[in-house]
């Protein structure tokens, strides 16, 4: 008999924050009757979400009964993995084995906004150490803009109440982890904790990509706030030509392509959450008017703001 799953939006008490600013859940219970040893090793995706984690926040565990993988979008800080201490930032990922000792602490003047997911199967086990997070190691995706929408697209399945909703997001976390494997490097203790230009940041010559990571990470920080290319040179504190040079050099984007895709990145989270208005989310997030911000959704993600919003299964405003 196949494993069924007892769906709930309801995390069991202990398992989250108990308050997190706009927080998004998911938790599905197997019950196993007879599955035997291939259901035992199959992926299973027990939950996932959002949470944005008040400021100093600090959470430790010994034990916990799924694999946990995790992905900071937002604020800084460090976690603890079976005893190895990192830095962490926008861009970083990182799992916990469910009997490894794990703490995390948020920094008090910005703290951690995070996906989460909770895994469990000896497939897990196996595709997460394939991805390079064995032995308590911190990664660091290569072009944090571009990472979002695939735990988006996860959290919104895992909300979801589909005949095939299962089977889609077992698929969906492979696919992550793989690309994982390729798309992400080792993050290095000392650039995140000390700040991106502090000891620890790479070789030798590597001034330019410190500013570049420093760039990027105002971009992923204040994306709601910074406007154009005058604005991220202004906060990098460099020329213009040269933030352009970076961007180009170390992400072979723009400066302002780049920061439109954090801003379309934020404005799908926004839209997802309940009472969201397409209209309030444009102009929060600097567009001109709704039609302008309409348009520009529409290409970086497939559909219109509406749309976006109807099948992440909230109410249309």
């Amino acid at each position: 008999m196949c494993a069924k799953p007892s769906t709930g939006q309801e995390t069991p008490p202990g398992l989250t924050l108990a308050a997190g600013a706009g927080a998004r859940r998911f938790f599905r219970v197997w019950r196993t009757a007879r599955a035997g040893r291939g259901a035992a090793a199959r992926l299973r995706v027990v939950g996932g979400g959002w949470e944005a984690g008040p400021a100093g926040d600090y959470t430790q565990r010994r034990a916990f009964p799924y694999l946990t993988l995790e992905y900071i979008v937002g604020g800084r800080g460090w976690v603890e993995l079976g005893g190895r201490r990192e830095g962490v930032a926008p861009g970083c990922v990182y799992a916990a084995e469910p009997d490894m000792r794990f703490g995390r602490r948020s920094d008090v003047r910005q703290p951690l906004r995070r996906y989460y997911l909770w895994l469990e199967g000896d497939e897990a086990a196996s595709l997460v150490a394939a991805a390079g997070f064995g032995h308590g190691q911190v990664r660091r995706v290569l072009a944090p803009a571009e990472w979002t929408e695939p735990w988006e697209w996860l959290l919104r399945e895992g909300m979801a109440e589909g005949a095939r909703s299962d089977a889609l997001r077992e698929q969906i976390v492979r696919a992550l982890l793989i690309k994982l494997a390729d798309g992400s490097a080792p993050a290095g203790a000392g650039s995140l904790a000390k700040g991106a230009g502090g000891a620890g940041s790479g070789a030798a010559g590597s001034g330019s990509r410190a500013s570049f990571e420093r760039c990027r990470e105002l971009v992923d920080a204040g994306a709601v706030k910074l406007r154009n290319l005058g604005d991220i040179a202004a906060a990098a504190g460099l020329q213009r030509a040269t933030v352009c040079r970076l961007f180009r050099r170390y992400a072979d984007t723009t400066p302002e392509t780049y920061l439109r895709r954090c801003k379309l990145q934020e404005a799908a989270r926004r839209l997802a959450l309940p009472g969201a208005r397409v209209k309030s989310v444009a102009s929060e997030l600097g567009f001109a008017d709704a039609f302008h911000f309409s348009r520009v959704f529409r290409t970086a993600h497939g559909v219109c703001p509406r749309e976006y919003r109807a099948r992440a299964g909230v109410k249309i405003s």
